[in-house]
């Protein structure tokens, strides 16, 4: 940071004129974390210069994280923000922030940006820190520039309230209102949390109340019984109906976290917990600091009024989402599982880890396993930021299997079906590849296909002609849950194995042990994928690498002492 950035740094805002009483006249920061969704950024932008509250007592902090998009240039021309600031920051919890050329100098007067805020600010990470070291900029932006004065404030100096906001979770006109209501109904709360409703049917709730499990080390939209809000939980329920879809929910609730797709922060407490874990990147930061929180006695409450529309999170989940969630959960539990417990949850968490990547493997899941082997190795050694492991890249489906060899009369395509349309979504990959080919003039080229479904799948019985192709619907090879129907399912398979299996929605369930390539294709785009090889070779060395984990974190959890908060990231 300069030192003439740290001496001309002053934002003032409407409020501060106003003076700092009660109603709206009081100063929230906003930070807004993004990367590479310049147009969701920018309508989220667009729905806080809508909030009820009064754009005029906002200082917006848009934090980019070095997106390759045109984000910047974007926003600075839709919202013509005051200033645009880098931060030079190899890490995010060491930040290094200086005015960008051709920015403006914050501070600066008259008010210029276009949304109508106290102060609207872009600041840009030198390169992608995730959620958490977006957010984490942000906390250091707001602590050393909103609202202080040029050497230092004093106790009372910067925002009385921080709202933190996802670039894809809109914020609904009376989001704030409520949010700020809620924080001023008890000096004791220090975070209010939003009731998320699906963007795509906005009448739908998808996330309200979360608990934790501290037994067990689990959260869950319900308390355990035992938990101290059970009991007025269970009476809620009774009176709503649930947590989620479809039902009337007002009023605040205490929970032990809440998400920070959208969460209001009192700025006092803030700066006495600390800001996030640096070691997250994404997923389970939110979390933690809830918990946090929590543990200090502050109260954690759910503004139900307090509404955002966002994507569900199943809908955003890829490998990468997976281990981040993995990983960062066992050190959330290790700062707030009792003592004596610690290292009982510890060792459940990472064994856990190592089953699923066994399971993973042996379903054609390489990734997935991989992913799962890469949580427990990487929680019990420390491996932190961002992950490190290639992903497959996705690539069109007609042109990955082209490109095997396995569009040919002689071959064969599996498709594994463990859900309710997952037959459904295979006839349509089915019927595309078929309608390429006959496009192409390849009508010779048609391979066979095999549904493997398991006995409950709707239809997967069927029998029939195909309309589309003029011949008989793929052989169906049908299995239930129990081992034994699952192997013995298997030897039809070895006399002609299939060229390439496909897995829906990273999903599998059955050990298919012959077979080329993996193809996986997730249902929100049938027509992409990404490609596995999947040997008996590799498996083998897959197994010795997942045992060497598995003993490494055994002792991990075996020696581990405890982990507690400290210094200012978490």
């Amino acid at each position: 940071m300069t030192a003439g950035l740290a001496e001309q740094t002053v934002i003032a805002t409407a409020a501060d004129v106003e003076g700092r009483g009660g109603g709206l006249g009081a100063r929230v920061a906003v930070v807004v974390v993004t990367w590479n969704r310049k147009t969701l950024v920018s309508a989220q932008i667009e729905a806080l210069s809508r909030q009820t509250f009064g754009a005029r007592h906002l200082d917006v902090v848009v934090i980019d994280n070095a997106s390759t998009d045109g984000t910047l240039e974007f926003l600075r021309e839709r919202w013509k923000p005051e200033a645009i600031v880098q931060n030079e920051a190899k890490v995010a919890h060491e930040p290094r922030f200086v005015a960008a050329a051709g920015g403006v100098r914050i501070g600066e007067e008259p008010r210029t940006n276009a949304g109508g805020f106290g102060s609207f600010t872009i600041v840009r990470n030198a390169d992608n820190f995730g959620g958490c070291g977006g957010f984490n900029t942000g906390f250091a932006f707001v602590e050393q520039f909103v609202g202080v004065q040029a050497g230092g404030g004093g106790a009372g100096s910067g925002p009385e309230f921080i709202w933190l906001a996802d670039d894809d979770a809109i914020a609904d006109d009376r989001a704030l209102e409520h949010l700020v209501a809620g924080m001023r109904s008890d000096p004791k709360i220090g975070l209010v949390g939003s009731r998320t409703v699906d963007i795509s049917d906005r009448k739908t709730t998808i996330e309200s109340t979360i608990y934790f499990d501290a037994q067990h080390g689990r959260m869950s939209d319900e308390p355990v019984p035992g938990h101290p809000m059970h009991a007025s939980h269970q009476a809620w329920i009774t009176q709503v109906g649930g947590t989620k879809g479809v039902r009337e929910f007002t009023g605040l609730r205490d929970v032990d976290v809440v998400s920070a797709c959208s969460v209001l922060g009192r700025w006092s407490m803030v700066k006495q917990i600390g800001f996030w874990d640096y070691r997250y990147f994404i997923y389970c930061d939110d979390a933690d600091w809830a918990l946090r929180f929590g543990k200090a006695g502050h109260r954690v409450v759910l503004s139900l009024d307090a509404v955002v529309y966002h994507t569900p999170w199943l809908l955003k989940l890829t490998p990468a989402r997976l281990y981040y969630s993995q990983r960062n959960i066992v050190w959330t539990l290790q700062k707030i599982v009792p003592r004596d417990r610690v290292r009982a949850v510890t060792l459940r968490w990472l064994g856990s880890f190592v089953k699923l990547a066994a399971k993973a493997a042996l379903c054609r899941r390489r990734t997935i396993a991989e992913v799962y082997r890469r949580a427990a190795q990487d929680s019990a050694t420390g491996v932190w930021g961002k992950l490190d492991m290639p992903q497959p890249p996705v690539e069109d489906v007609f042109g990955a299997m082209d490109r095997l060899g396995v569009l040919r009369r002689d071959a064969r395509i599996a498709v594994v079906c463990n859900t309710w349309n997952s037959t459904e979504l295979a006839d349509e990959i089915r019927g595309r590849i078929a309608a390429k080919l006959l496009e192409l003039g390849r009508s010779k080229d048609l391979p066979a296909w095999v549904y493997i479904c398991r006995n409950d799948v709707p239809d997967a019985g069927a029998r029939g002609s195909d309309t589309l192709l003029g011949r008989v619907v793929p052989q169906r090879v049908i299995y239930s849950m129990r081992k034994r129907s699952k192997f013995r399912r298997q030897i039809g398979l070895f006399a002609r194995p299939a060229k390439a299996v496909i897995v829906l929605d990273h999903y599998c369930e059955f050990p298919l042990l012959t077979g080329g390539h993996n193809i996986h294709i997730d249902r929100k785009d049938l027509s992409k994928g990404y490609v596995e090889a999947d040997g008996v070779g590799s498996r083998i060395g897959f197994g010795l690498r997942l045992l060497r984990t598995a003993i490494r974190a055994a002792w991990y959890s075996m020696t581990f002492g405890t982990k507690s908060s400290g210094g200012k990231y978490g």
